[in-house]
């Protein structure tokens, strides 16, 4: 059986970093934290690094809103599998 979906408990520094790596590498990734602002600003962090992925080339902005990677959930309250854009 094959794992599609990783799941990360907190959207601090080393947190979002392992979202986001696992993200690129195509996974669906649900990332939780305590409080609603800790993951926003976890989200934030993730579309800050994307963006200097654009500058340096690595990444273009096309990749950044459709694919294939971040496939990024939230998980906050019950909510599962909310989509954050990353716009």
């Amino acid at each position: 059986m094959a794992i599609k979906t990783i799941g990360v408990i907190g959207a601090g520094t080393m947190g979002n970093g392992i979202a986001q790596a696992f993200a690129a590498k195509d996974y669906d990734v649900i990332m939780q934290d305590i409080a609603e602002p800790a993951l926003a600003k976890g989200l934030a962090a993730i579309s800050g690094s994307m963006d200097r992925l654009i500058k340096k080339g690595a990444l273009t902005e096309d990749a950044k809103k459709n694919g294939p990677g971040p496939h990024l959930y939230d998980h906050q309250g019950g909510r599962p599998g909310l989509r954050r854009s990353f716009d």
